[in-house]
């Protein structure tokens, strides 16, 4: 009998997953898995218990928000082996769960995972760390690791809408350099991200029709200062109606981008703190993790 691993967060989701394990195990036995469960006890402990026993299973389930599944892809990135990963979203927002295709509802999700429909994804290296879908910096990144689990239980997705008003009044500019081949910039930003996926913050990004998951290339927005709040709805709506030719941005896609800077820039990874950096390399590391998905991701446009 195949042997299965799944890592549990029993926190994540307003506990998304209370009542739904009984179901979600019927379905992993149902395709011939004998499983193992564990459950998360604490920040890092999914990320050692991926890396420590990865070998010893033909697959590995994530049951949590973004935040441990980027745990867990870290630990699998640091392991000698990589079975393939199935993922049973139960976080609040479950971006990257959409990316692939995958349901909300967890047993629905659970026959995803122990499914037979695999492909293998890049996967983000950030300096000496790892990230599955999103690496940014700015306005509001601190939203998602700042804004307490209580609240987020309460109120789900309205908890970052109601950090995000807050911060609006506390916009900072940041002065980088950004180096790929397509590009060299050296300006002032309010936010920066390098993404891999459809949605972010449960919104689609700014070319969602033209992203692909497994050709070696990162979306990267680049957004300057804005003055006054007409310019940020000018800019909001640009963002919206996917203006990609808009001066109030920078957009390319890129395998590799280093960013620099003279005072510190902190990040966010996976929705999770980053760091407060002066020097960032982001390297696409293609088709690093073979992943259990509901559907195949359309290819990028031309």
């Amino acid at each position: 009998m195949k042997r299965m691993l799944w890592i549990l967060n029993p926190h994540a989701g307003r506990g998304a997953m209370s009542g739904k394990i009984i179901g979600c195990v019927t379905a992993f036995q149902q395709a011939g898995y004998d499983v193992t469960i564990y459950i998360t006890q604490g920040a890092q402990d999914a990320t050692r218990v991926a890396r420590e026993r990865a070998g010893e299973f033909d697959r590995i389930v994530c049951a949590g928000g973004d935040g441990t599944l980027n745990e867990v892809i870290t630990g699998l990135m640091q392991a000698e082996t990589r079975p393939v990963l199935g993922y049973v979203p139960a976080g609040t927002t479950n971006d990257f769960a959409f990316s692939l295709g995958i349901s909300k509802v967890p047993a629905e999700a659970a026959v995803i995972a122990a499914g037979d429909t695999l492909q293998a994804l890049d996967i983000g290296r950030f300096n000496d760390r790892y990230f599955n879908y999103i690496a940014a910096f700015g306005a509001f990144t601190e939203v998602s690791y700042e804004t307490p689990q209580q609240t987020k239980n309460i109120f789900g997705r309205a908890a970052y809408i109601i950090e995000g008003i807050k911060a609006l009044t506390n916009i900072k500019t940041y002065h980088i350099r950004v180096n790929s081949a397509e590009t060299q910039i050296e300006d002032d930003f309010i936010y920066g991200m390098v993404t891999n996926t459809v949605s972010v913050g449960g919104f689609k990004t700014i070319r969602p029709d033209g992203v692909a998951l497994d050709d070696g290339l990162y979306e990267v927005l680049l957004i300057y200062p804005v003055e006054n709040p007409m310019e940020l709805q000018w800019l909001a709506n640009d963002l919206l109606t996917h203006n990609i030719e808009s001066n109030r941005f920078a957009y390319f896609r890129t395998s590799k981008i280093s960013f620099s800077s003279d005072d510190e820039v902190t990040w966010t990874l996976d929705g999770e703190f980053g760091g407060a950096l002066h020097n960032v390399q982001i390297t696409n590391c293609s088709r690093a993790i073979t992943f259990a998905t509901g559907k195949e991701p359309e290819g990028k446009e031309s």
